[in-house]
């Protein structure tokens, strides 16, 4: 009976109390990190941002977790009592009044501090709300692409531009980008939507067959002109103007949404276009090109972000159970299989995060008119997104391990939504095979002007020029078999080869970026002395 009364008695309240009272700013790891990334800047940055943090740690993920429940998911009201189409994208109050919250802080607006926006994002990725922050990423590449072709656009678009940038009587709008077709998936040349151009505008006729943020005021979307092979990139608005409160859509019906493993709080859907109106962004035969250098490189940095946050949530929570639990005759954190583990789980949070803020740094730094350079910022972008977001999975996946039997539990703690989202992650913006097959042909077209040796030079400058010559001479002889010719033995191992080369300089690029940074931890000492 006293052993019964022990059971009985047993509570979870002193993990529950640190857990839910850790605030994602009090990182020690974060905090240095941005002090190195900001300098001078950072103590009025960081008296600005701890507000918002300790809101987005607190209030929005405890709102956060409610919507992630199964009965809260999205869901479509075809018609109205009228047997009128409206298509109404149905969400929990708690969705639309955080969306609106978090959209109308005015992220892209010009009156954002340098990098506050981007690091905001990065702390909003760790509550694991999709259906807010796959949105904010698509908002990034519609405004970009409007920037670009901001001068040569008609009224339309820059009213959508300052509808998405700066806001219109208070409220920011939310994008898109519509690019996947049943026949095509990620191969965007084999889209078949069809673009008639009518007036100052097009209209869009056909099938896009994955659409994620159904419910967003704009989209990109790409399509074929018609009477061309040209595939052109377009903005379609959802609603024309005065229509969205009469919920008629433009030209388009939503048939239904999908049920995916995760991202379960982002309703995506397919679309059939009858004539909706679109505007299209610059030349009609550079759409492909557009698409991928400007929208989804930029969903690609989004993605490493989103990885690196998943995890850094990941190994702070089970870094704080591990020292909480007892199993056995001792802590958790006190067996040495154990202990190796999170340990790497913290080292991988420390990596992930240090190399995305890296890699925008890069990105935003990065010269067009140097080839060279910006061709190894976009290849260095590719291998953050194909390696952050597969460790991202194999990390959490370990992170639950830890949990044990608890770790499966989905409101014991939000690591199982991560982990299958994460998931999600590795195939949004092309899937693993995709994006390494991308690099092969990107390498053998530019290694007829530029030597690979000055290529992994510019892509890997903190990497020792010894390794740099190791890899290149494997890649080189990688090179001479066809990876893309139909598969055989010999072009099968040599794939294999090619990732795992790559995944290997990548992993260094990584622990050289984070090297004066390692001893630090992400969880303050004085917290974990409290267990």
């Amino acid at each position: 009976m006293e052993m019964a009364t022990k059971v009985q008695d047993y509570s979870f309240k002193q993990f529950l109390k640190l857990r839910n009272s850790l605030n994602d700013w009090d990182n020690p790891f974060l905090q240095k990190l941005f002090q190195q990334l900001l300098q001078q800047d950072y103590e009025q940055f960081a008296t600005d941002l701890e507000p918002y943090i300790k809101r987005l740690s607190t209030t929005w993920r405890n709102t956060t977790n409610e919507i992630a429940r199964p009965e809260n998911a999205p869901t479509i009201r075809h018609y109205n009592a009228y047997n009128e189409r409206i298509d109404r994208i149905v969400r929990p109050l708690e969705a639309i009044q955080l969306t609106e919250e978090i959209f109308n802080d005015g992220l892209f607006s010009a009156h954002q501090q340098p990098y506050k926006g981007i690091v905001k994002r990065y702390f909003l990725h760790g509550n694991g709300e999709t259906g807010i922050t796959c949105p904010l990423a698509c908002t990034d590449g519609l405004i970009a692409l409007i920037e670009m072709f901001y001068d040569e656009v008609p009224q339309a678009v820059r009213d959508i531009y300052e509808h998405a940038k700066n806001g219109r009587n208070g409220q920011f709008a939310i994008g898109a980008q519509f690019m996947s077709e049943i026949q095509g998936g990620s191969n965007i040349p084999a889209n078949v939507l069809r673009a008639v151009a009518h007036d100052d505008h097009y209209l869009l006729y056909g099938n896009k067959f994955f659409c994620s943020a159904v419910h967003a005021d704009y989209s990109v979307v790409t399509a074929r002109i018609e009477g061309t092979e040209d595939i052109a990139v377009f903005v379609v608005p959802t609603w024309l103007p005065g229509d969205k409160e009469l919920e008629r859509r433009n030209h388009h019906t939503v048939n239904r949404l999908k049920w995916k493993l995760g991202t379960s709080e982002l309703p995506s859907g397919e679309i059939d276009y009858n004539g909706a109106v679109a505007y299209r962004i610059g030349p009609q035969n550079r759409g492909v090109a557009l698409a991928v250098s400007i929208v989804l490189t930029r969903s690609r940095l989004d993605i490493g972000f989103s990885s690196a946050a998943f995890v850094m949530r990941a190994a702070r929570e089970a870094m704080l159970y591990a020292r909480f639990r007892q199993v056995f005759d001792r802590k958790i954190d006190e067996f040495p299989m154990a202990a190796a583990q999170l340990e790497d789980l913290q080292d991988a949070a420390k990596r992930m995060a240090a190399t995305a803020f890296t890699i925008y740094e890069r990105f935003l730094q990065t010269d067009n008119e140097d080839a060279v350079q910006a061709f190894a910022t976009r290849e260095i972008i590719l291998l953050q997104k194909i390696f952050a977001s597969k460790e991202a999975v194999e990390k959490l996946r370990l992170a639950i391990s830890i949990f044990g039997g608890h770790g499966a539990i989905e409101d014991f703690s939000s690591i199982p939504r991560l982990f299958r989202d994460s998931m999600v992650n590795e195939l949004w913006e092309g899937p693993r095979n995709v994006l390494l097959a991308q690099i092969y042909r990107d390498l053998h077209k530019i290694t007829k002007t530029i030597s690979l040796q000055r290529i992994l030079q510019a892509m890997f400058p903190n990497v020792s020029l010894e390794q740099l010559q190791a890899a290149q001479q494997e890649l080189q002889s990688i090179m001479q078999i066809d990876l893309t010719a139909m598969p055989t033995k010999e072009n099968r191992q040599a794939a294999r080869r090619w990732e795992q080369v790559w995944e290997a300089l990548f992993l260094t690029y990584q622990q050289n970026i984070v090297e004066n940074l390692e001893e630090t931890s992400i969880l303050p000492d004085q917290l974990l002395a409290q267990i």
